[in-house]
C-alpha cells in the first residue's frame, strides 16, 4: 500500500512572508517595465495574484514597495563594492580596475537609478514619506563613505574632504550619469566614475602613522 506524504502546511507567518515576496517581485517587474508612475497599486496586486487588501496587509503604499526594492538593490551593490575594496590581496590599481568593471555593469541596471531619482522627487512632494526615505538614503551614503575611507586608509592618505561629502558627490554622479546615458549614446559612466575616484585619491595628502585615516 502506497502512502502519500502531504505537503507541509505553511504557518500564518510563512504565508504572509510568501505573499509579501510575491508582491515585491511583481512590483519589481512592473516598475522596470512601466516605470514607477505607470504602475498602480492595483497593477501590483493583480500581477502577484492577490487582492488590494492583501497589498495593504503588507505595505502602506506603493512607495513603500519601491523603497523596499531599492533597499535590497542598494545593499547588494554596496556589498559587492565592499568585497572589491576590502580585498587586501589587491593593490589600489587593481581595485580601481575592478571597480571600473563593476561600474560598466551599472549601465545594464539603469532602471534602478531612474527609479531612485523618481523616489527622490516623490520624497520632495510627500513630507510623510520623506522621513523614511531620508533614513534609508543616509545609511546608503554612510556605507559608501566608509568604503571611500577604506581606500584612503589602504593608501595611508587623508581624503581631501570629509568622506561623507565625497560619498554624496559620488552617488549623485552615479545616478546622474546613468540617467544621462539612457538618453545619449556615448559611454561615460565607468570612465567618469573611475576618473572621479582617481582625482580624489590624487588630491589626498599623506597621512602620518598616528592619524585616524592611517589606522582606519
Amino acid at each position: 500500500m502506497m502512502m502519500t506524504v502531504g505537503r507541509k502546511r505553511l504557518s500564518r507567518q510563512e504565508t504572509q512572508a510568501q505573499t509579501r515576496e510575491s508582491l515585491i517581485e511583481a512590483a519589481r517587474k512592473l516598475f522596470v517595465e512601466r516605470g514607477f508612475g505607470g504602475t498602480s497599486l492595483r497593477d501590483i496586486a493583480e500581477e502577484a495574484g492577490y487582492s488590494q487588501g492583501a497589498f495593504y496587509s503588507n505595505f502602506t503604499c506603493k512607495e513603500a514597495v519601491l523603497l523596499e526594492l531599492l533597499k535590497r538593490h542598494v545593499a547588494v551593490e554596496d556589498s559587492q563594492l565592499d568585497a572589491i575594496v576590502g580585498n587586501e590581496n589587491s593593490a589600489i590599481d587593481q581595485i580601481l580596475l575592478e571597480l571600473e568593471t563593476r561600474f560598466e555593469a551599472l549601465k545594464e541596471k539603469k532602471d534602478w537609478s531612474i527609479l531612485a531619482v523618481e523616489l527622490q522627487l516623490h520624497a520632495l512632494r510627500s513630507p510623510t514619506f520623506a522621513e523614511s526615505y531620508a533614513c534609508f538614503w543616509r545609511e546608503h551614503e554612510q556605507r559608501v563613505a566608509t568604503l571611500i575611507g577604506r581606500m584612503f586608509a589602504r593608501l595611508r592618505k587623508a581624503p581631501p574632504a570629509r568622506t561623507e561629502q565625497l560619498a554624496i558627490g559620488f552617488i549623485a554622479l552615479v545616478n546622474g550619469l546613468v540617467v544621462q546615458e539612457s538618453v545619449s549614446s556615448p559611454a561615460r559612466l565607468a570612465p567618469t566614475l573611475t576618473m572621479f575616484l582617481r582625482a580624489i585619491i590624487a588630491a589626498g595628502t599623506n597621512a602620518s602613522d598616528d592619524s585616524p585615516e592611517a589606522g582606519a
